[in-house]
């Protein structure tokens, strides 16, 4: 098991990039709020900008995921809509600073869960248990 545990987390880091992903290009397609969400998430989170992006290119590909990722957003954000229409500035200090519903603490917390996984998938693959080769015996 541990000679396969970064294979593991890596596989988990994905994952939880590709739920990053479809929840944040998701939020950018909202009708009301998308284009608010997307400018601020370009402006001030990078990461979240790159979880847009992922988003939109992997709804394109999949409409299906598309409307997934919708769905999840809109029953996350829909208490925020009015607060981010009146002041879009602050969307991105909104969104992470102001706990609105489970579903919305649970994308923002997790928006550092796939660099961490990265991170201990590297480690577990610095420590992976290494195959010992033997020297052939002695030779007269």
């Amino acid at each position: 098991m541990r000679k396969y545990l970064h294979l593991i987390i890596l596989l988990l880091a994905v994952l939880a990039a590709v739920w990053q992903c479809l929840f944040w290009g998701g939020a950018a397609g909202l009708a009301e709020i998308g284009s608010i969400v997307r400018r601020s998430a370009m402006r001030e989170a990078p990461l979240v900008a790159a979880y847009t992006v992922g988003g939109e290119v992997l709804g394109r590909i999949v409409p299906p995921l598309r409307d997934l990722g919708r769905s999840w957003a809109d029953a996350a954000l829909r208490p925020a809509a009015e607060r981010l229409t009146a002041d879009p500035d602050v969307a991105m200090d909104f969104i992470f600073g102001e706990p609105l519903n489970a579903a919305q603490r649970t994308a923002t917390r997790g928006v550092y869960l796939p660099p961490v996984l990265l991170l201990l998938a590297f480690v577990a693959w610095l420590r992976r248990p290494r195959q010992v080769r033997m020297m052939g015996g002695r030779r007269s």
